[in-house]
C-alpha cells in the first residue's frame, strides 16, 4: 500500500525483480497476480504518476466536490472558483476524519469536519477550530491545521491528480498527446452516462483490452464485416513517450470500417448502408461513440445528391459538420479525429473519439490492492446543442454479471466475458507468461516497459 516501508535508497524494499521485468515481447504473469508486485506499483506508480481523478464537468458549481480513491489514498477535488479547482488529501488534520464522501457540494463555501467541526475555506485554509488554545501548549495556529493539498491539472476535460511531492511537470506529461487530443476537442464534451464496476481482474488486465484490436474480430463480430485479416490490418499502432500510444483505422469508422479497396468495389448507395450499419452497431452496442441523431444524418444521405468524385463517408463529413455547426456543437478536426482512433493515456485511461462523442475507460486498483480485482469506469461523453444543458451527473454502479449486456451494453459486455476468464488463467501452473504481438499489441508493451520505469525509480521524460 501507499507509504509501505522504504529502504534508504528511497525505493520500496526488494525493488523490481529481474524476473518481473517486461521483456520485448513477453509480460510475465506476476505482473498481473502478485500481490508484491501490486505493492510495488502502488508506491512507485500509483504513489507518483499523474492519474484522471474526474471530469470537470462533475464540478459544476463553486464548492463541488469529487473523491477520488486510489487505494489506501482519497484525495477531495473540488472547484475553488470558477477558474481554479484544487486537490487535498481527504483527511482532517485533527484525527483523521474523511472530509468528503462520493460527490458534492460543500455548502456556504466551506468544508467541514462532520466529526469535531473544523473548518476550512475552499482553498484548504483553516478559519476555525473549536477551542483552538487547548491543542499544542496554546501554540497552534489555524494555519497549522491547513488541509494538506495535492498537485492538480485540469486538461481537455479531465482533472489529473500526482500525489508525489515534486511530480514530472505536467506539460511534459501529456507533451506527445496534447495537440492530438486537443484536437479532438474533448474538453468541449460534457456528461452522457458514467458506469463503474468492481471487476474480478488486475487494472492492466481490464485496461488492456482497450488498446488493441486484434480483439475485435473474435470478441466483437458483429464490428467486423469482412475478414479478421482484413479488419486488423486496418489499424496503425503508435507507442509514443511517457507511456501513451495509439490506434487507429485512418477514417475507416467514418466508411463503416471497411478497407478503402473494399470501399472502392461499393456504389454510393452500398456506402450509405455500410456506414450505417457501422454506426448503428456502435449505437446499440454502447450508446457512445454515435447516437440516433448521427444515424438519422446517414439516413438522409440515401436522397442526396453526393458529389461526384467524394466517398460517401467524406461527404457525411461535410454534412455532420454544417449540422453541428448549424446548433453551436463543437466538434475536431477531421484530421485528427481520423488519427485517434483509440487513445491511450498513461497510465490508466482509454478514449475513443468520433465525431463530437467519445467513449472512455478508467481501470485502477482495488481498495485493498488484490491484484485480482480493480474499479473500472466506462464514460460516454459528447457535445451538446446551444442552449442545451446535459443531464446531472450520476454514477450507475454495474451490478451482476458483467459478461451480460442487461448489466450495461453488448460492446463491453463482450469484453469483460474475456477479461474475468483471463485474469484466472494468471494463475495457471502452465502459464508462466504473455507472450504478445510486436504490432498490434505493441501499446500493451509500450504500458508495461512505462510502468517498470517508475518501479526503477526513474522519472519519465519527454
Amino acid at each position: 500500500m501507499l507509504g509501505q516501508v522504504k529502504d534508504r535508497a528511497g525505493t520500496p524494499a526488494g525493488g523490481l525483480r529481474d524476473e518481473w521485468r517486461a521483456g520485448k515481447g513477453e509480460l510475465p504473469a506476476a505482473r498481473y497476480c502478485s500481490k508484491e508486485f501490486a505493492a510495488l506499483e502502488a508506491e512507485q506508480l500509483w504513489g507518483k504518476a499523474w492519474q484522471m481523478a474526474c471530469r470537470i464537468d462533475q464540478l459544476p458549481e463553486v464548492g463541488s466536490y469529487v473523491v477520488y480513491d486510489i487505494l489506501d489514498q482519497s484525495v477531495v477535488v473540488v472547484r475553488v472558483d470558477e477558474q481554479t479547482v484544487k486537490a487535498f488529501h481527504n483527511v482532517c488534520p485533527h484525527r483523521a476524519t474523511a472530509l468528503a464522501v462520493d460527490t458534492g457540494r460543500f455548502q456556504l463555501k466551506q468544508i467541514v469536519c462532520p466529526f469535531h467541526g473544523w473548518k476550512w475555506n475552499l482553498s484548504g485554509e483553516n478559519t476555525f477550530v473549536a477551542d483552538l488554545q487547548e491543542f499544542r501548549g496554546g501554540c497552534m495556529t489555524n494555519a497549522d491545521a491547513d488541509l494538506t493539498e495535492v498537485h492538480c491539472e485540469v486538461w481537455a476535460g479531465f482533472v489529473y491528480i500526482s500525489m508525489a511531492p515534486d511530480p514530472v511537470p505536467f506539460d511534459e506529461f501529456v507533451a506527445p498527446i496534447r495537440e492530438l487530443v486537443d484536437g479532438v476537442l474533448l474538453g468541449e464534451m460534457k456528461f452522457h452516462y458514467h458506469y463503474q464496476a468492481r471487476v474480478n481482474a488486475n487494472w492492466k488486465v481490464a485496461l488492456e483490452a482497450f488498446i488493441e484490436a486484434y480483439h475485435v474480430p473474435q470478441t466483437h463480430p458483429q464490428l467486423t464485416p469482412g475478414s479478421a485479416a482484413d479488419f486488423t490490418a486496418l489499424y496503425t499502432y503508435e507507442p509514443m513517450a511517457n507511456g501513451h500510444g495509439l490506434f487507429h483505422s485512418s477514417g475507416a469508422n467514418s466508411v463503416g470500417r471497411i478497407s478503402r479497396e473494399q470501399l472502392a468495389k461499393l456504389d454510393k448507395g452500398q456506402q450509405v448502408e455500410a456506414l450505417l450499419r457501422g454506426l448503428q452497431t456502435l449505437h446499440t452496442g454502447q450508446d457512445a461513440q454515435a447516437h440516433i441523431e448521427e444515424l438519422e444524418i446517414v439516413r438522409t444521405l440515401r436522397n442526396r445528391d453526393i458529389p461526384e468524385g467524394m466517398t460517401v463517408g467524406a461527404y457525411f463529413q461535410t454534412v455532420i459538420r454544417e449540422h453541428y455547426a448549424a446548433q453551436g456543437r463543437a466538434i475536431g478536426t477531421f484530421e485528427n479525429l481520423s488519427k485517434v482512433g483509440d487513445m491511450h493515456i498513461f497510465p490508466h485511461v482509454v478514449f475513443l473519439p468520433t465525431y463530437g462523442n467519445a467513449v472512455m475507460y478508467r481501470a485502477r486498483p482495488s481498495p485493498d490492492n488484490d491484484p485480482d480485482w480493480c474499479i473500472f469506469d466506462m464514460y460516454a461523453i459528447r457535445t451538446y446543442p446551444e442552449g442545451m444543458a446535459p443531464p446531472p451527473w450520476q454514477t450507475i454502479h454495474a451490478e451482476g454479471r458483467l459478461d451480460q449486456a442487461k448489466t450495461w451494453f453488448l460492446i463491453p459486455s463482450q469484453d469483460f466475458s474475456s477479461i474475468v476468464r483471463q485474469q484466472r488463467g494468471m494463475h495457471s501452473l502452465a502459464f508462466r507468461s504473455a507472450v504478445l504481438s510486436a504490432r498490434q499489441e505493441s501499446l500493451i508493451l509500450n504500458l508495461h516497459h512505462e510502468i517498470d520505469r517508475y518501479l526503477d525509480g526513474e522519472l519519465p521524460t519527454t
